[in-house]
C-alpha cells in the first residue's frame, strides 16, 4: 500500500512480538440514526477525530466522517497523523486537556490507551449497529475499544501459476512450486503465524507445535528467498521467480496486485484458516465532543453498506456480518467476505506467543536454513 501503511504493521507486529498486549454525498448511506433521528440532529455540534493518513484514514474520511457531516449536520474535523504511535502519543499529552472525541487505531494502542486510564468505555446500547458484528470483534482492548475493521494476513500466489485462488497453503510444499516460495524472515510475526499453520496442517496446535517444526524443515528445497522487504518481493513475483508467498498481508501489495504486471493476488480463503488483528475506535477520557453524536458516528462508521464500501477501497475485512459487499468486492480473493472471516479466521493469542517467541524463532530458523 504506502510506506505509512507498512511502517504501522511493521509496528503492530513488533508490539506483539514484545508481548504488549473529493466529497461524498449522504444520500443512499443507509445509516441506522438518520431513519430514528431528524435530519441535522447533530447541528453546531463539533467532534474532532484522530486516524492514520495513508490511505485507510482517507477512505474513512471520504466514507465515514464527510458523509455523517452532510447528514446530522454535525461539524468533523479529522487529524489524520503518521501511526498508531504518534495517536498515543497525541492522546497522551492531552491527557489533561483532551482535545479529540473518537481515535480509530490498531490494536495494540487501544490496549496501550485502556491501560494508561485514559479512554472510556463505550454505550453498546447506544451504537445498534454492534448488534450486528461478529460478536468475537464487537469489542477489546479490555472493553474499552469497539471493533473498526480487521487488519488480515494470508497468502500471496502468482496469478500465471495459479489460474485461480489457492484453498490451502499446501501450495507451498507443492512440487511444482520447487525453488519458488517466499516466507518470512524468524523475527517477524508471519513466521510465527506460518508455524501454526504448519503445526495444524500436521495435525498439531501452537501448544503442540514439533509436527509443524518437521513439516517446515520439508521447504528447504521450496524456498526461493526469505523477505519482509514489499518492493523486492512484488519484483520476484513480477520476473515470475515467485510462485507464492507466505504468510503475509495482500495489504502490503495493495500498489502492486491490481496491476497486471506484477502477477500478484493474495487470498483468505484457506482450509487452515488466515490470521487477523483487529483495529479499534476508542473514545478518550473527557472528550469535549457529545456523546450521542460520537455515538452515531461510531454507528455510521458500522454500517452495512459503509463497511462494505471501505472493504473494497481498502481490503479491511469487514466486522459487521451483514456488510454490502459489490459483485466487485465479491469476486475479490484479497477482500475477505463475512462468509470468510465467520469460518476461517484465527486469532493470534499474543501473551501466548510472546512466551514461547524466543523458542520458536530459534527453531523456526533451523528448519528453514
Amino acid at each position: 500500500m504506502t510506506r505509512d501503511k507498512i511502517d504501522r504493521n511493521s509496528f503492530r507486529r513488533r508490539a506483539i512480538l514484545k508481548g504488549a498486549a473529493g466529497v461524498a454525498v449522504a444520500g443512499g448511506l443507509g445509516m441506522p440514526f438518520v431513519r430514528t433521528a431528524s435530519a441535522q440532529q447533530f447541528s453546531g455540534k463539533e467532534l474532532r477525530v484522530l486516524t492514520w493518513s495513508d490511505p485507510t484514514g482517507q477512505a474513512a474520511v471520504r466514507n465515514i466522517l464527510q458523509p455523517f457531516e452532510a447528514a446530522t449536520g454535525a461539524k468533523i474535523i479529522a487529524d489524520l497523523t503518521g501511526s498508531t504511535s504518534d495517536m498515543i502519543a497525541k492522546i497522551r499529552a492531552s491527557a489533561a486537556r483532551p482535545q479529540y472525541d473518537l481515535v480509530i487505531l490498531s490494536g495494540f494502542g487501544a490496549s496501550a490507551l485502556a491501560d494508561a486510564g485514559l479512554l472510556e468505555k463505550p454505550d453498546l446500547s447506544a451504537i445498534p449497529n454492534t448488534d450486528r458484528m461478529f460478536s468475537q470483534y464487537r469489542t477489546g482492548a479490555k472493553g474499552y475499544g469497539v471493533g473498526y475493521f480487521l487488519w488480515s494476513d494470508g497468502l500471496l500466489y502468482n496469478t500465471n501459476a495459479h489460474s485461480t485462488a489457492p484453498s490451502s497453503y499446501d501450495v507451498l510444499w507443492d512440487e511444482a512450486n520447487k525453488g519458488k516460495i517466499i516466507v518470512p524472515p524468524a523475527e517477524n510475526l508471519g513466521a510465527l503465524e506460518l508455524i501454526m499453520i504448519a503445526a495444524r496442517m500436521a495435525g498439531g496446535d501452537a501448544q503442540n507445535p514439533d509436527s509443524g517444526f518437521e513439516l517446515l524443515a520439508k521447504l528447504k528445497d521450496q524456498i526461493l528467498t526469505v523477505s519482509q522487504n514489499s518492493p523486492q518481493m512484488a519484483d520476484l513475483f513480477r520476473a515470475n521467480s515467485a510462485n507464492a508467498g507466505a504468510i503475509y498481508s495482500p495489504l502490503l501489495f495493495a500498489d502492486n496486485i491490481p496491476d497486471p504486471a506484477f502477477n500478484m493476488s493474495g487470498t483468505y480463503d484457506l482450509a487452515e484458516g488466515f490470521f487477523v488483528d483487529l483495529q479499534f475506535m476508542v473514545i478518550p477520557k473527557g472528550h469535549p465532543g457529545d456523546a450521542a453524536a460520537i455515538n452515531a458516528l461510531i454507528n455510521q462508521a458500522l454500517d452495512p453498506e459503509v463497511q462494505g464500501k471501505m472493504a473494497e477501497e481498502v481490503w479491511y475485512g469487514p466486522v459487521n456480518q451483514d456488510a454490502k459487499l459489490s459483485d466487485k468486492a465479491k469476486a475479490s480473493p484479497y477482500i475477505p467476505s463475512p462468509d470468510v472471516i465467520a469460518n476461517r479466521t484465527v486469532q493470534v493469542d499474543a501473551e501466548y506467543l510472546a512466551s514461547v517467541r524466543d523458542d520458536w524463532v530459534r527453531r523456526y530458523a533451523q528448519a528453514i536454513a
